[in-house]
This record gives structure tokens, sequence and C-alpha cells, in this order.
């Protein structure tokens, strides 16, 4: 299986994953034309898509959407808010399926929707089995349920956001409104927060911190903040950024 990230911060995100024939893409911020050279990098094209599955709506999880969907006919995967909150016609093309309260089969892979705590319609946490493997996804969430926590234990990939350094971001030069909002619970989680669930995950094999802000964190704050927290060096730990490829995983 292979895993990777092509894009993660507030300008643009985009995950890839890859076992034999099947290949799943979370999200689709990427402009099209980034979005089509980065899976060109990989070796892949928009045709060799199987499903495409949505977290929100936001622009940096949608910008490259429609016009991906010219050249694919992968089905798109999201909750009924998100779909309904992309366009108001968006739920009724007939590649737009709800996935609130289902798991949906793509090929090797298992796929379920964790609610998150977001300020968006209907956000959403992927995890996705895949034989022995299991990858979570959330990039954008002020804080971490129970059923999200307990799917990040049972995870052999977390992709998970550490977006800002607490006092960063106090200090920084945002506005207090945006400050307060980025630090509430339908915010972005922190460092701390990351670290904080990192610790209890004794699955894993790769760590990889999404959606570092470039204002209010710093990737060796987030990086030795995840460190620290893994008691098992064997656990690696990856950063990434929103206008480079990776990093790219093989298990």
């Amino acid at each position: 299986m292979l895993v990777s990230v092509l894009a993660s911060g507030s300008l643009a995100n985009s995950l890839f994953i890859r076992h034999g024939d099947s290949r799943i893409l979370i999200d689709a911020g990427l402009g099209v034309r980034s979005l089509l050279f980065a899976l060109q990098e990989l070796g892949e094209q928009p045709a060799n898509l199987s499903a495409i599955f949505i977290t929100h709506e936001h622009s940096d999880h949608t910008k490259g959407l429609n016009s991906l969907l010219k050249k694919t006919q992968a089905p798109v995967y999201a909750t009924a808010g998100t779909l309904g909150a992309i366009s108001p016609g968006f739920m009724r093309r007939q590649k737009a399926f709800p996935i609130n309260g289902s798991l949906v089969d793509v090929g090797p892979f298992t796929v379920r929707a964790i609610h998150v705590s977001h300020d968006a319609a209907e956000p959403a946490a992927y995890q996705i089995h895949c034989g022995h493997e299991v990858v979570t996804v959330a990039t954008d969430l002020g804080e971490v349920s129970p059923d999200l926590h307990s799917a990040f234990c049972e995870s052999t990939i977390a992709v998970i956001e550490s977006n800002h350094d607490e006092e960063l971001l106090r200090t920084g030069p945002y506005p207090e409104l945006l400050k307060q909002r980025i630090a509430s619970n339908t915010g972005h989680l922190s460092n701390r927060q990351t670290s904080a669930v990192l610790r209890e995950c004794k699955k894993l094999k790769h760590t990889v911190l999404a959606h570092l802000s470039e204002e209010n964190n710093h990737p060796d704050l987030a990086r030795d903040s995840a460190r620290t927290a893994l008691d098992n060096p064997e656990i690696a730990v990856h950063l990434t950024a929103q206008k480079t490829l990776g990093p790219i995983l093989t298990l």
C-alpha cells in the first residue's frame, strides 16, 4: 500500500492512497493543474481514481474538485452536509453519495467517516482499513472526540493535524478573533493536543503531521512535540507542506 500527502496546509489539502488497482483521493484542495502534476509525480492520472472522499467544503479541500470530475468517473463520497455545502446541486449529481453512518468498500479498502468538530457544515475524518493496515486522516478539527481517539489508537498510519504552537499563536500577529477561532473546539489542533493523542497510540508505524501553520508553528516544534509523545523511536514522524509533495509512505 502507498500513502502520499499531495499537499497539506491552509491553502491546499489532498492525500492519495493506492493498493493494487484501487486508488483513493481524500480531498481535492489543490488547483487542478497542481493536482494533476502531483498525481503524475506518482505515476498516476485522474482516470485511475476509484473514489474521492471529501472531509468538508472549505476551498482548501475542494478547490480542484469540479475540474477533476471532468477527468474521472470516480464517485465522490462525503457527509450529506458537506455535499450540500459544496454547491446546492452537488448531491443530485450521479457521482456524489453521502457516507453518513455507513462504510464504503472500494476494492480492498473499507472507509469509515468519523464526525469531527470544525467550523464547517458536517465535517469528517476518515479511517481506511486495508488488510492489516489502518490509516486515519483528520486534518481540520478543534478537538479529538472519543470515537476519533479510538480510531487513531487502532491505526498504523496517523495523518493528524498539528496546526499551531499555542504560544506562537497567542503572541502572533493574527487578530484576536481569529486567534480565538483557531484555538476553539471548532478550530484547529495545537501541537500539544496532537501529542496528547499520539501518546496513547501504540500500533503506529508512521505519524504524519498535517496542516502546519506557516505563521503560528514551526516544523521543528511540531516534530519535537510529537517525537516526545511517541515512546517508540521506531515510529517515524513525517512533516507535510502545502506546496510540496510528500511524504510518500509504502507499507
